[in-house]
């Protein structure tokens, strides 16, 4: 091997680890232009308080129940019309899309509103593991929600708690579709 030859080896593996340093020094202040995630990132993340609530068909929830799984939980401020339960059957489909990570994402659906009957069976059809809480449980969960006072709003909250994506009413749930999707591929923590 000639001398060039080792030189040129040398700095193609050199190059990366110097550009990352220089990138991560004090010397320059370069940060990424944007994110690839769809939701909006909340900074820092809330973390939810303790509770213990009981939902519509009657299971004890508190947020240890909660802790080791993912949860996309769609808001109401009041009940849930049409365009709630699209939203609540397109956040089905972003939990079915993950495939093998299925086990480790639930659903929740919170509102202050009471619902009738058959809403709530409409619900349960789509998922019978839909958690759903109405009344005075929507009401004390949703005042921990960074956005308490919207009419609309869903959120991804990690396995231990902490809401870390929200998404307006209008967002494309394939978007939150991929969120999920990359935080379990990067996360190793399933269910206990």
């Amino acid at each position: 091997m000639n001398k060039t030859t080792v030189l040129a080896v040398l700095a193609a593996f050199l190059a990366p680890v110097i550009i990352a340093v220089l990138l991560n020094s004090e010397w320059f202040d370069w940060r990424p232009d944007s994110t690839r995630n769809h939701g909006e990132l909340l900074e820092p993340a809330v973390r939810l308080p303790e509770f213990e609530l009981t939902t519509a068909s009657g299971e004890a929830v508190t947020r240890e129940t909660l802790d080791g799984q993912w949860q996309l939980l769609h808001y109401r401020a009041s009940g849930c019309d049409e365009a709630c339960m699209d939203a609540i059957y397109w956040m089905r489909q972003v939990r079915r899309a993950q495939d093998r990570h299925q086990p480790e994402v639930a659903l929740m659906f919170v509102t202050p509103g009471e619902l009738e009957q058959d809403v709530l069976d409409e619900i349960h059809g789509l998922a019978d593991d839909y958690r759903v809480l109405t009344g005075d449980a929507g009401s004390e969960l949703s005042t921990a929600f960074p956005d308490a006072g919207l009419e609309a709003i869903s959120y991804i909250i990690d396995p231990m708690g902490h809401i870390i994506l929200r998404y307006p009413p209008e967002a494309d749930f394939n978007g939150m579709r991929r969120d999920l999707s990359r935080l379990l591929t990067w996360t190793q923590s399933g269910p206990e």
